[in-house]
């Protein structure tokens, strides 16, 4: 006898989507650990590309295939930056945030944390004032019309050291929206210690935030005992290790 069982998720031999993976797709969700530039869908990136042709990167949907097929985390990272570099003007801002929750939406996600890196932004010439201007317009109108709730996450880059943990830190206590709920430490783990984040997750804590910062992506245990010790993170993206 020929076993003819497919897996729960496997497409039908006509290529639709199997009663199972209907059900997974149309369940209401909660993402707790979703990132604003990494969520980008590929149309939104060759829209951008589009505006800013001298960035380099493809406007073609099948060779931005190619581009987002990453070979290892420093080259996840290159192609990251490379999509951030797209980001130069507040409408650039606005047009990723809204489209980034139209696809949250798209697949039943009802309530989304999203990682924000507005540093990144302010250093490509968006004064935080704009930045901020655009994300909540984009949260608002998003939410008006797909019922999806946003609340921001405000992320350190680690590997741009003590200078960008000033300005986020900054950045979530002197202009965060009362929307922003979180304060987190991304980017590589190699080479940059948490413990020197200490005084501005104590900032952010006691500005009411909540501590969640990635740690043990790359590294062993005791970057993730770091996170708990000198962080208080309440959440670990990751972990793994």
């Amino acid at each position: 006898m020929t076993d003819t069982t497919m897996a729960p998720g496997e497409p039908t031999a006509a290529g639709e989507p199997t009663a199972y993976a209907r059900f997974i797709a149309g369940l209401p969700k909660a993402e707790l650990h979703v990132h604003h530039v990494g969520s980008a869908r590929p149309e939104t990136v060759a829209a951008l590309a589009a505006r800013h042709p001298d960035a380099g990167v493809p406007q073609d949907l099948a060779a931005l295939k190619d581009f987002f097929t990453f070979t290892d985390f420093a080259h996840f990272i290159d192609v990251y930056l490379a999509t951030v570099a797209l980001l130069r003007t507040p409408e650039d801002i606005h047009l990723l945030t809204r489209e980034v929750i139209e696809g949250l939406a798209a697949q039943r996600v009802r309530y989304a944390e999203l990682t924000m890196t507005p540093f990144t932004s302010v250093r490509m010439g968006i004064p935080i004032e704009a930045y901020t201007e655009a994300i909540e317009d984009a949260r608002i109108t998003a939410e008006r019309d797909t019922g999806t709730v946003v609340r921001w996450i405000y992320d350190i880059p680690g590997e741009a050291g003590l200078e960008s943990a000033d300005a986020t830190i900054s950045y979530a206590v002197d202009h965060g929206p009362a929307s922003l709920v979180g304060f987190g430490l991304g980017g590589p783990e190699n080479g940059v210690p948490r413990p020197q984040f200490k005084a501005h997750f104590d900032r952010a804590r006691a500005a009411g935030l909540h501590s969640v910062p990635h740690s043990g992506e790359s590294t062993g245990p005791e970057t993730i005992w770091d996170a708990i010790r000198e962080l208080g993170a309440e959440r670990i993206g990751h972990g793994i290790a």
